[in-house]
């Protein structure tokens, strides 16, 4: 993708109105506050504490959260390669249901690192929200589908996509915010950002 294309996206799905956008949870700053952080009236001493909070958070979501992105990412798009190479004739190296698999698990293993009940019911909303962003926003509109030239590759990601949204409706998956935020960036081509 180029990057006024990539950066323009990009700057749509930081839209605070999105599930990804700046408002959407605290990460425990409120309950920072209410158990007297920062502590001490200096104003100063209160906001240098505030930033360090911000931080913290920052380096541990990016610690915690980035691997499984970059592996939900690096697995849609050798999703993709192995579309490209059905299409020219030489062997798949993915399927469909092997994306599928590699999602549940890396889904799973962060639903079981995740030990923070509210963080764990915030992923999944936001994961959730965000996969219905790219039905709702991303994706050719089921109307414009039969007219629209076929391409298999823009067929079988969305088949992932809506898939991967049935298998969190019906519980087989927790659909949380790294896993959803790799397959949508990887379906979008968005860079990885190495």
């Amino acid at each position: 993708m180029e990057g006024d294309d990539e950066t323009y996206i990009l700057l749509l799905l930081s839209d605070s109105n999105l599930p990804t956008g700046s408002f959407v949870a605290s990460a425990g700053f409120e309950s920072y506050l209410k158990h007297g952080f920062p502590a001490g009236s200096n104003s100063r001493s209160s906001e240098t504490r505030t930033i360090t909070f911000i931080q913290d958070s920052l380096e541990t979501y990016a610690r915690s959260a980035l691997p499984f992105v970059s592996d939900a990412h690096r697995a849609v798009h050798e999703f993709k390669r192995s579309i490209d190479a059905t299409i020219e004739d030489t062997d798949a190296s993915l399927s469909m249901e092997e994306l599928l698999h590699s999602l549940t698990t890396l889904d799973q293993l962060y639903h079981d690192m995740t030990l923070n009940h509210p963080a764990r019911r915030a992923s999944t909303a936001q994961g959730v929200a965000l996969l219905t962003l790219f039905t709702k926003g991303f994706s050719p509109p089921p109307s414009l589908k039969a007219s629209l030239q076929p391409n298999k590759r823009a067929i079988s990601i969305n088949t992932v996509v809506d898939k991967f949204k049935a298998m969190i409706r019906r519980e087989e998956t927790q659909g949380h915010l790294p896993i959803c935020w790799g397959l949508l960036t990887g379906t979008l081509n968005l860079s990885l950002g190495t």
